[in-house]
């Protein structure tokens, strides 16, 4: 088996091989290879993949098979974004955002933005525009690639790039980008990281705040599992405060108490619901017996796989 670093690309243009924004990212990552690190870079083309839109179910924060998993490729790609050690996600300026093919994607990996699925990859995000919108473009994409958990080198981006395959500005970005390649190299060859971002504290603190919150409604309607941490009395105080002046049906509060079942599941196997920063929680160690592959993939193995997350989880 190869050692070689295994870069991937989830390339969102729809025009494949003719898609300046992958010509961008290719000579990219032909300098980073060129900067001394071994590598192998794999381009999964959503032109050539089948993502089917999120039919907006639920199902996957509930533990439940996706109804339209077995219809697409799907699985095939969170294979390849688990199994590599960066992540590159590209596409082009397209009325101002991303395309239509990488947005479903990002629908359709719901639960992930929940719980750094991807937590300690390397990553790097990249667009192409005739004028403008990168900007916009970028800072979604960089949002993204945090909530996924990853640390990114940031974005790189060129104007001039007009239709598919025509792209004057293509030797201008890549003299511009030249030097965060061999920082890329560098960084990955001395085993180290990027700095921790703005962008990722702040996902931790809109995630942690969501989590803990889901952990302390079910453990008022539930009581809390063995060996979690308890809710703070403070906030249990003002849920209850809150809670009576909305004037929540029991009803109500048990769909609440039912949000996020697969998420909250994550949170509680990792013992995150502890940590109070994003750098503490890059240094929790994977738990023995968490196999983390299966379950990110499970909700798209049917309902036996669903079942067996459970078992490993109680």
């Amino acid at each position: 088996m190869s050692n070689n670093f295994k870069i991937l690309t989830i390339l969102g243009s729809p025009h494949d091989r003719r898609s300046n924004t992958r010509a961008l990212v290719e000579d990219f990552v032909e300098d980073v290879a060129g900067s001394g690190l071994p590598l192998e870079h794999r381009v999964v083309s959503l032109a050539r993949k089948k993502v089917l839109p999120c039919k907006g179910c639920w199902n996957c924060t509930r533990n439940k098979p996706c109804p339209v998993s077995k219809r697409d490729d799907l699985e095939e790609i969170k294979a390849a974004m688990i199994e590599c050690d960066m992540l590159i996600i590209a596409s082009p300026v397209y009325t101002n955002q991303i395309t239509a093919q990488l947005k479903a994607l990002f629908d359709r990996l719901f639960t992930w933005c929940h719980i750094f699925p991807l937590l300690g990859k390397y990553s790097l995000s990249a667009c192409t525009t005739g004028n403008d919108g990168q900007d916009e473009v970028g800072r979604f994409l960089e949002k993204m690639l945090a909530t996924y958990g990853t640390y990114s080198f940031g974005t790189i981006d060129s104007v001039f790039g007009f239709t598919p395959g025509f792209f004057p500005g293509r030797e201008r970005a890549r003299t511009k980008n030249k030097s965060l390649a061999e920082r890329v190299a560098r960084t990955v060859l001395e085993g180290k990281k990027p700095p921790v971002n703005r962008m990722q504290r702040r996902m931790f603190r809109v995630m942690r705040r969501k989590m803990t919150g889901v952990h302390a409604i079910r453990c008022l309607r539930q009581g809390n599992v063995q060996g979690q941490p308890e809710p703070p009395w403070l906030r249990l105080k003002m849920m209850k405060f809150f809670i009576g002046k909305l004037k929540f049906t029991e009803a109500q509060l048990d769909t609440w108490a039912g949000f996020l079942d697969f998420e909250l599941e994550w949170w509680r196997s990792r013992g995150w619901l502890d940590v109070k920063s994003f750098e503490q929680l890059t240094r929790r160690p994977i738990p023995a017996g968490f196999d983390l592959e299966q379950r990110l993939l499970a909700h798209d193995r049917g309902e036996q796989a669903s079942e067996q997350v459970r078992d490993v989880a109680s």
